[in-house]
């Protein structure tokens, strides 16, 4: 709250234009992946975004300066703000749902700025994390087919862990077309962004930031057996590569393949 209360004294002082703006313990350039999901747990139009932001970043002399404290009651009501701010400016069709908006826009006013805006408990600090992270909510169906319990000619059920409810485990079951409505909702329009890259995680950055993160990225060993070799051995026990007896790496002798006239032999 400290560095807070100093930024706001600057900015009457100095200007945003100015090298002086910024001191050397703000962070200008981190990094962030928004995604937008569209559906709630139970399939219903719920539209709201997630997004991971890197636990650091640069200063104005690209040294690296690790995010200490996360200001949440601070950005949930800039994003309260930002969300009815849009709500009560849209291009509405006729007045009465314009009306409707703006009814809706001060009655959500009242509401707890948290009401807008959750942090998920504990960080993601290790590759294995991330990637499960973002594995499951970049290319997130609106269902997993294992939720989905019992089809019949007519209906189909399916069950969600209410978060409501202390995540109870709760059944719909709902006609089979509304089914289908209510995932096809879902698809977004074409070629309509749902994930977005910022900062360090942007595909254009600036030549002195990418020299500044090279330090960071960690070198990704690659696999020394093929995914053919992975795959049998998974499931056969054996590496089709290797003698099943001496247990030595085997000469190439020849390629064959039946479409071919003629095996390209390699003696």
């Amino acid at each position: 709250m400290q560095n807070i209360s100093k930024k706001n004294k600057r900015i009457n002082k100095i200007s945003k234009s100015s090298k002086y703006y910024f001191t050397d313990s703000d962070i200008l350039h981190y990094g962030l992946i928004s995604v937008i999901h569209t559906f709630g747990r139970d399939l219903k139009w719920n539209p709201h975004i997630h997004a991971i932001v890197s636990l650091g970043g640069f200063n104005k002399n690209f040294d690296f300066k690790k995010l200490e404290y996360f200001n949440v009651d601070t950005i949930a009501a800039q994003w309260k703000y930002h969300v009815l701010d849009i709500i009560s400016k849209g291009n509405y069709p006729n007045q009465k749902i314009k009306r409707l908006a703006k009814i809706t826009v001060n009655k959500l006013y009242s509401q707890n700025a948290r009401f807008f805006f959750n942090v998920r408990s504990g960080d993601v600090n290790n590759t294995k994390g991330i990637i499960k992270y973002l594995g499951r909510y970049l290319a997130r169906s609106p269902i997993a087919e294992y939720k989905i319990t019992d089809i019949t000619d007519n209906e189909v059920t399916f069950f969600y862990n209410d978060l409501a409810n202390d995540k109870q485990k709760t059944f719909i079951t709902m006609p089979i077309q509304k089914f289908i409505s209510q995932i096809l909702i879902h698809v977004p329009p074409k070629n309509f962004k749902m994930v977005n890259r910022y900062g360090l995680y942007a595909r254009h950055i600036s030549n002195k930031l990418k020299r500044a993160v090279i330090p960071f990225k960690k070198n990704i060993v690659p696999n020394k057996f093929s995914f053919y070799q992975r795959q049998t051995f998974k499931t056969f026990g054996i590496n089709p590569f290797y003698c099943p007896i001496c247990n030595i790496r085997m000469i190439v002798w020849e390629f064959y393949h039946y479409l071919y006239p003629k095996p390209k032999r390699y003696y």
